[in-house]
């Protein structure tokens, strides 16, 4: 006898002050999780607020009757998915909720103690955890489980990780309304590679969401989905890793698992690349199967700042792999933090500097988001640093905003909205420039067309009218949604 035997799965994810996000984005988080419920013949349905508001979700509840809703949570605007959770508990009191993703994996016990009507937490991954759970085993034999007894918040300790990933089932998204998620074969399908990040940078939230134990699937594994979904027509793929090339061999073996299936004409970006573990013979390899787009996590230009935030790694590695990866061909995207630790306003420059020095194809700065528990938030809190408390920021202010959420020494607020701003600016040029490289052949419209495809009246209407979306589409914007936390 089981003690759930329908779950409803519920992407919950905020953009701004409402549900909507710029694209619906296909989690492989919910879809791997889906697989194991399939593999256990659970029967399961599943809900994304993309798609429609909270009156929706309670008539699919009432619809499907599940025994348990499972709900994948972000950070962001945590307290409008408390809401959210309140009004199903309301309707629904018999239905039991479950917590997993970022938040629950970051902030532990406090979640359900915050959030009442929270009946269990799953830390970290959560594939077999939501399995025995929805058996009738007993809970607090449940290893990474989070549940109430009697009134009192319990939390059975850490699951040992996943080593062999190979027995994860990858997502197929059979629940999913893939002509919604996937409109197009040139909408990429996310792909994730490995898991746990042995890194310990300052300010990243990543080992509290994943762990810190390297983990990886076998390249025949991941290269068995690559063609699954090439036989149905997919050639862009995402690999969402935050360390796709910590091991080269893998990769390469990848690369050739490939060629040896003879997957053609494939089109993939890797959104985690660190600049020190790569070398011209892995970027010439990756190129000459389908690799087509690299992002580097640069955080600053500047070897004292990186030093600080404990990156591991130095100026001149980066910008050699930078300059290698734009000379063989990749479009290349990079990423680095405005008013780190000890960052001055001559670093800042010198991040500008270098983020105009290569054709690159996108920039991004980012505003530093201090999570709790990362060790980040905790000098800024020992030294008093912090303009907004951690509940504030969470649900109001995004990575993108030019609001600062600390200062030091050496950056003032007032200097940290200067460089925001600043640095907003480095972004719109950098994608102007590889605008009007790819409008060239529009003449004297390739000014007008490169501004409209940088601009925010796209995002914020303009995106609406097919004629645009199909223009902007066939001169190369993505019209994908960034990376989120």
């Amino acid at each position: 006898m089981r003690r759930f035997n329908r779950v409803l799965l519920v992407q919950l994810l905020h953009h701004g002050g409402s549900l909507k996000r710029s694209d619906p984005f296909i989690s492989p988080g919910l879809g791997s999780i889906s697989e194991s419920l399939y593999k256990e013949g659970l029967e399961h349905n599943l809900f994304d607020t993309y798609f429609g508001n909270v009156d929706k979700l309670l008539k699919k509840i009432k619809e499907f009757a599940p025994d348990l809703v499972g709900i994948r949570m972000m950070t962001f605007h945590y307290k409008k998915s408390y809401e959210i959770i309140k009004t199903i508990k309301s309707k629904y009191r018999d239905i039991k909720i479950v917590i997993g993703g970022p938040h629950i994996s970051t902030m532990r016990e406090s979640v359900m103690e915050e959030c009442r009507e929270i009946d269990f937490g799953i830390v970290l991954e959560g594939e077999e955890t939501i399995t025995e759970l929805c058996s009738n085993k007993a809970l607090d034999t449940i290893k990474g489980l989070i549940y109430r007894e009697n009134g009192t918040v319990r939390y059975t300790g850490n699951r040992e990780v996943i080593q062999k990933l190979d027995n994860v089932p990858y997502p197929k998204y059979k629940m999913f309304p893939l002509e919604r998620y996937l409109p197009s074969e040139n909408t990429p399908i996310p792909i994730i590679t490995s898991r746990g990040c042995p890194y310990r940078c300052t300010y990243c939230a990543v080992a509290l969401v994943i762990g810190t134990e390297f983990r990886t699937r076998g390249a025949s594994n991941v290269v068995d989905e690559l063609e699954y979904w090439y036989s149905k027509g997919r050639l862009a793929f995402s690999i969402l890793d935050d360390n796709f090339t910590l091991v080269k061999r893998r990769v390469l073996d990848i690369c050739d698992e490939i060629e040896k299936k003879g997957l053609k004409e494939l089109k993939i970006s890797v959104h985690g690349i660190r600049a020190d573990k790569v070398d011209k013979r892995l970027l010439q390899r990756m190129k000459a199967v389908g690799f087509v787009h690299l992002s580097f996590g640069v955080e600053a230009a500047s070897n004292s700042v990186l030093h600080n935030l404990k990156k591991g790694e130095d100026i001149v590695n980066i910008e050699r792999a930078i300059k290698l990866a734009c000379e063989l061909g990749f479009s290349v995207d990079l990423f680095f933090l405005v008013g780190s630790p000890t960052e001055t306003w001559q670093d800042i420059e010198d991040s500008v500097k270098l983020a105009l020095k290569y054709p690159i194809t996108d920039v991004k700065f980012f505003n530093i988001i201090p999570y709790p528990h990362t060790e980040l938030y905790d000098w800024l809190v020992k030294n008093n640093y912090l303009v907004y408390s951690p509940e504030y920021y969470l649900n109001n202010i995004s990575p993108d905003n030019e609001k600062p959420l600390f200062f030091t020494p050496e950056l003032s607020i007032s200097d940290r909205k200067k460089a925001l701003h600043y640095t907003r600016g480095v972004t719109i040029l950098v994608r102007m420039r590889k605008y009007r490289k790819k409008f060239a052949r529009c003449g004297v419209l390739a000014g007008v067309l490169s501004r409209l495809a940088v601009s925010n009246m796209v995002d914020n209407g303009l995106m609406a009218y097919s004629f645009t979306r199909k223009l902007l589409r066939r001169f190369g914007r993505p019209l994908t949604s960034s990376k989120g936390e």
